[in-house]
């Protein structure tokens, strides 16, 4: 039957006999140690058989490693003697979970995306094409034709004659100049107005291309149709309206209702300069014109709203990043986050080199990371972070301090298990991976929740 560990503070046994209480020494770490004691090894006089000394020197390697290093310690090991042990101390429970070892490599915070917000100019008016020009002609209107043969309408925008009506517009006739425009910081999603020209709004419209004509009842059938009814009705003005190719009555009477809503005429009829197009919500991060300037040309460099993280990973530690793996995030201040790794470059670039006679720094590829929960990053634009990559992981494992491990004279490693006040044993175990002052164990009678004896600094 197993008792309880004699402490030698208070055992004043003068040699280490059997029977005496203290902990055994040679042969492998066993998975239980009894509290019966074995004579100790000759030449060792009072020293116990055990020692944390080992601890010490756990604790030093990882430090020399740094966050990227890991060790696994194998079960057997070269014999280790220690002082008499203190048993002063607190209890942890052993838990059960996951431990990872991560490489910390700097990266930069900023915003998905680049690009170029243009202003249109307008479409070339019915004789000069049929509202279909390419968008950079210089006579306003882009009223289609009408069918049948029939002369286009003497108002550019075609409206009614004389420009009466809520149908009546001349926004595209005369000089227009930019009396209003966006500031560096500025985002904007569908529907939103990005600037005005001569005093009307320019809304945003999502899609892959921008309007190469005037679009109006009676144009032929075009992928440009498209994407302006898929705005409408992503804009809620879609009521009765099929998303098609086709520019039906239905998308005149949606168009009718947009326009309305802007506050401009209802002419049913849209051209490309009164409109800006971009693939997705934009970010204003630089203003290129300034109000009063003409209303054509680029307005302002652009990204995307969504929060990204680049960084430049040397070759040498590529294996550490693949598309879709989880990665930590250090904000500048100090905060932590999460992040997914959406992108990972092909090609490596050398980077600038601080000194010109070395060549050059290291080979990199470039990584994206889009961060988990953007809000965390604020407004932060081109701040440092750090970025911790996975290097090692071990899923569901049962881990304790470092500390708590007991390395043994006779080789192994146990824990000592705290079972009641008073009542202690030494459990041997197998040390797996070591990650954030935790390492991972191994072997027969262990469970997650049992206390296990952690010494005190």
């Amino acid at each position: 039957m197993t008792g309880p560990v004699t402490d030698p503070a208070t055992d004043p046994a003068p040699d280490p006999a059997p029977g005496s209480g203290h902990r055994p020494s040679g042969g492998a770490a066993p998975d239980d140690v009894p509290s019966a004691a074995v004579p100790a090894p000759p030449g060792r006089g009072r020293r116990g058989t055990r020692t944390r000394a080992f601890v010490i020197t756990a604790v030093a390697v990882l430090a020399a490693l740094g966050a990227g290093g890991a060790v696994v310690l194998a079960p057997d090991g070269p014999e280790k003697v220690a002082a008499q042990p203190e048993e002063h101390g607190t209890t942890t429970p052993i838990v059960r979970g996951d431990l990872t070892v991560t490489a910390d490599v700097d990266g930069t915070l900023g915003y998905t995306g680049t690009g170029s917000l243009y202003a249109q100019a307008p479409a070339p008016a019915p004789d000069q094409g049929s509202g279909q020009g390419s968008g950079q002609g210089d006579s306003p209107g882009g009223a289609p034709r009408p069918q049948g043969g029939g002369r286009p309408s003497p108002n550019p925008s075609g409206g009614p004659k004389g420009g009466a009506g809520p149908d009546a517009d001349d926004q595209n006739t005369g000089t227009r100049l930019f009396t209003g425009l966006p500031t560096v910081g500025d985002s904007f999603k569908r529907g939103d107005t990005v600037y005005h020209v001569n005093g009307r709004p320019v809304p945003l419209l999502q899609g892959e291309a921008p309007l190469w004509r005037a679009l109006a009842k009676g144009v032929p059938d075009g992928p440009d149709v498209r994407l302006l009814e898929q705005n409408l009705a992503a804009l809620g003005f879609g009521k009765d309206l099929q998303v098609d190719d086709k520019f039906t009555d239905a998308t005149t009477a949606a168009v009718k209702r947009w326009q309305k809503s802007l506050g401009v005429p209802q002419t049913g009829r849209v051209d490309p300069s009164a409109i800006v197009v971009q693939p997705g919500p934009v970010r204003i991060t630089a203003v290129k014109v300034v109000v009063g300037a003409p209303a054509q040309g680029e307005v302002a460099a652009v990204s995307g709203t969504g929060r990204q993280i680049s960084v430049n990973l040397p070759v040498d530690k590529q294996t550490l990043a693949k598309q879709g793996d989880k990665v930590t995030v250090r904000l500048p201040d100090g905060r932590s986050t999460t992040g997914t790794i959406t992108s990972i470059g092909t090609v490596a670039a050398k980077a600038d080199s601080p000194d010109p006679g070395m060549g050059g720094g290291k080979a990199t590829v470039q990584v994206l990371v889009a961060l988990d929960r953007p809000e965390d990053a604020g407004t932060l634009d081109g701040a440092p972070v750090t970025v911790g990559f996975t290097s090692q992981s071990r899923k569901d494992v049962l881990s304790v301090p470092v500390n708590a491990l007991v390395a043994l004279a006779e080789g192994g490693y146990a824990v000592e298990v705290v079972e009641a006040p008073g009542s202690r044993r030494l459990i041997g175990v197998k040390p797996g991976l070591f990650a954030d002052g935790r390492v991972e164990i191994g072997g027969e009678g262990l469970r997650e929740g049992q206390k296990v004896l952690v010494p005190s600094p």
